[in-house]
């Protein structure tokens, strides 16, 4: 009996691995898409730019990989 109990435990912390690793996978998803649409809506709203072409981009990137640099520096505090 107890051999079952143990492998109950073992089987439900596993199911909560499973959980959490899913929800924290959603929620970087989420923020990711969010990073992405939210730089181009600035990038036109600010920047200089009226249309998607190779500029936009590759600013597009540079811009996106620094906003992850900064929150990883912000959240590192």
């Amino acid at each position: 009996m107890d051999n079952i109990n143990e492998l109950n435990k073992l089987n439900n912390m596993s199911k909560t691995k499973e959980i959490k690793k899913l929800i924290v996978d959603e929620i970087v998803d989420t923020l990711v898409d969010n990073i992405i649409e939210l730089t181009e809506h600035y990038m036109y709203e600010i920047g200089d730019y009226t249309e998607s072409n190779e500029k936009f981009l590759k600013d597009h990137d540079s811009i996106c990989n620094e906003v992850i640099i900064e929150l990883y520096h912000r959240i590192k505090k």
